[in-house]
């Protein structure tokens, strides 16, 4: 197969790999090579190696699994050992305690992914380094698109590296914490360079957002390293994480986590069993299989792609629940009270399952896959582009955040046009089939829903394949099998429904309010 990273027998990276690891190679010919070489090995990474080969799993695995899981012991502990600024009597007191609280999250953080990452860690500290000095150095109209192209250079870097060294393989690297750390730089810089602008310019959510200031470097340190944003995410905005450390989105309230503990470890548990146990059964790589797709029949192929998709995103789950879990019980995720005064602990919490796995339209499912990295593109991608270019601006620099698979940019580049079939068929069709709220409840109303549902289940799975195939031949081998049908319905409607069917300008209003 074609392969751009491929790396050729007596090519200089070729000579270089033979006998190491790619935790060995990735610190190769860095600035830093000469001082990590004289570093000895984790002394957890044997004895880790060792029980990983005995329950036959990869060591990688078991580093990252027991990161999390850790997480929430330390969440708890993070709470007991650290006084609540909010409810500290002078303001010196409070200034003490928040420093104290930056601080043990740097630390904290740091060392969970040397342990989980290695000497690869260095990646994550220059970069991030590098970034604050920035914020520091750069005027504030200019911060944003100097840390922009500094994160997203040093991230594509990461991703060619790791493409060279193991393209098309599946393993958890250093590239994980810098995804998020990526993201974390340019939410902290667009804040920066809101602040400059006129505060009539800015949308609601900028303007309580901006920073007035660049972070000193305990802040920044402690917003990048927090343990529980880093391994998986979610990549929360620095508003967010400030508001958790002084105590002000709590107010003093004792938080009361143990249900939500429990009830997502259970939780992670049922997606463990789907990806772990269940999804091997249905291995999603059978879709870019030759043989396997000449000799299933096209209905059971259809079937296949639906329940190999639905299980394989629960890998995911798995990490964004234990993770979540984690920041509850450090008191981070705190969303109010309910109707009937029980705390709610969704804020941070970076999926809606609901509106990934039963969506009513395209969008919904955007919106409530990772939610975090879905904001970071909004505020630092969607808002700040010009109308014409949002879509495509988007959905680019999600495919370039993720590497340089060609599968990345098939599935991304057919999302934005299949979600631009989506609001059309919503602004075009909807009003015809429901044209008010009155008709909502109607059984007409149910059926457009559900065909809605199963449109929308279908059309996403389709295009995650080539995301998960990740290889430009295997993309085009299942697509292909389909005849590209999708794509060519999905064109056909982008150009007929907006001169087939017209709006009404009241319609207009409706459709408006609903979005």
């Amino acid at each position: 197969l074609w392969n751009p990273f491929r790396v050729a027998r007596g090519s200089p990276f070729s000579t270089k790999m033979v006998g190491t690891t790619w935790k060995e190679f990735v610190i190769n010919d860095m600035p830093w090579s000469a001082f990590t070489k004289t570093l000895p090995q984790p002394p957890w990474e044997q004895p880790i190696a060792d029980f990983a080969k005995s329950v036959s799993l990869p060591g990688d695995q078991v580093t990252y699994l027991s990161a999390l899981l850790m997480g929430i012991p330390i969440g708890l502990m993070f709470r007991l050992v650290t006084t609540d600024p909010y409810l500290c009597k002078t303001p010196e007191a409070k200034a003490r305690a928040t420093w104290w609280r930056h601080l043990l999250c740097f630390l904290i953080g740091l060392a969970m992914i040397v342990y989980a990452f290695g000497w690869a860690t260095f990646h994550t500290v220059v970069s991030s380094t590098v970034a604050l000095g920035l914020m520091h150095a750069v005027p504030r109209k200019q911060v944003a698109t100097w840390v922009t192209i500094w994160a997203m250079s040093y991230m594509s870097l990461a991703h060619i590296h790791q493409q060279i060294v193991n393209y098309g393989g599946w393993s958890i690297d250093f590239t994980i914490p810098q995804l998020l750390v990526t993201q974390k730089m340019m939410n902290m810089a667009f804040a920066l360079y809101d602040s400059s602008k006129d505060p009539s310019k800015n949308s609601e959510e900028q303007n309580k957002r901006k920073l007035l200031n660049p972070p000193s470097a305990i802040e920044f340190y402690g917003y990048v390293f927090h343990l529980h944003t880093l391994l998986a995410g979610p990549a929360t905005d620095y508003n967010e994480y400030i508001t958790w450390i002084t105590g002000t989105t709590l107010a003093g309230k004792q938080p009361k986590v143990l249900f939500q503990i429990v009830f997502k470890v259970i939780w992670a548990i049922f997606c463990a069993i789907c990806f772990v146990v269940i999804l091997p059964s249905t291995p999603v790589s059978n879709l870019g299989d030759a043989e396997w797709l000449a000799a299933t029949p096209r209905w059971y192929v259809l079937v296949f792609n639906q329940i190999s998709m639905i299980l394989l995103r629960h890998r995911y789950y798995f990490a964004w629940v234990l993770t979540d879990a984690g920041c509850n019980a450090a008191g981070f995720g705190y969303d109010g009270e309910d109707t009937a005064g029980g705390q709610k602990w969704g804020r941070v919490l970076n999926l809606d399952y609901m509106a990934v796995e039963m969506p009513p339209n395209f969008r919904s499912a955007m919106t409530g896959w990772n939610i975090a990295t879905s904001n970071w593109l909004r505020r630092c991608v969607y808002e700040r582009v010009p109308a014409q270019y949002k879509q495509t601006a988007t959905f680019g620099m999600s495919a370039l955040w993720h590497g340089f698979y060609p599968g990345y940019y098939l599935t991304f580049c057919s999302s934005a046009i299949f979600n631009e079939v989506a609001r059309l068929l919503r602004r075009h069709v909807r009003p015809l089939v429901i044209p008010n709220k009155e008709a909502e409840g109607s059984l007409v109303a149910y059926f457009y829903h559900f065909c809605s549902l199963i449109l929308t289940v279908c059309s996403l799975n389709y295009l995650a394949a080539p995301f998960l195939v990740l290889s430009l031949e295997k993309a085009h081998l299942y697509w292909s099998y389909w005849y590209y049908a999708p794509h060519i319905i999905a064109m056909g409607l982008y150009l007929a429904l907006p001169v087939l069917f017209k709006v009404k300008k009241a319609d207009k209003v409706i459709l408006k309010k609903e979005q």
